[in-house]
């Protein structure tokens, strides 16, 4: 029978003395909801480096990056700004950027076409699909918060 995941977590005694202790204890490397819980409660909670600002010097460079499990693009827009966007396209949900990095001035999903701006706009989508000047105004790439050289989920 499976150990519930509270089991898991309590086979490690944190009050244990230094003399009795050990490292953690082999479940938490490989069990899934050990890794899960991890995920959840430390590296959504706090900030995570993405890269190096040096990749992005100039306008249109990008890299992408794997945070927590969300994949983000980090782009110079044409405007010198600094932006970060989830890395999936509002329409199908695939990845908008498929290079590691780069140099662009849009980025495309191969998809259906629906092409962003460097500045996370979308500024192109299939003629087949017919969407409101409005909407298609909420549909650029999700953005991330970017504070301080870091950044985070708005």
């Amino acid at each position: 029978m499976e150990r519930s995941i509270r089991d898991v977590i309590n086979l490690y005694n944190p009050n244990d003395p230094l003399d009795h202790a050990w490292t953690i204890p082999a479940p938490w490397y490989f069990d899934p909801r050990v890794a899960q819980l991890e995920q959840q409660s430390v590296f959504a909670a706090t900030w995570q480096v993405a890269g190096r600002v040096d990749e992005v010097r100039e306008k249109g460079q990008f890299f992408t990056a794997d945070l927590a499990g969300e994949p983000i693009v980090v782009a110079r827009g044409e405007d010198g700004q600094l932006r970060a966007f989830y890395n999936v396209c509002r329409h199908h949900a695939a990845a908008v950027v498929t290079e590691a990095q780069g140099c662009a001035k849009q980025f495309r999903c191969p998809y259906h076409g629906w092409t962003y701006g460097t500045d996370g706009a979308l500024k192109a989508w299939s003629s087949s699909t017919a969407y409101a000047i409005l909407t298609v105004r909420r549909m650029g790439l999700f953005r991330c918060a970017w504070m301080s050289g870091k950044i985070s989920s708005l």
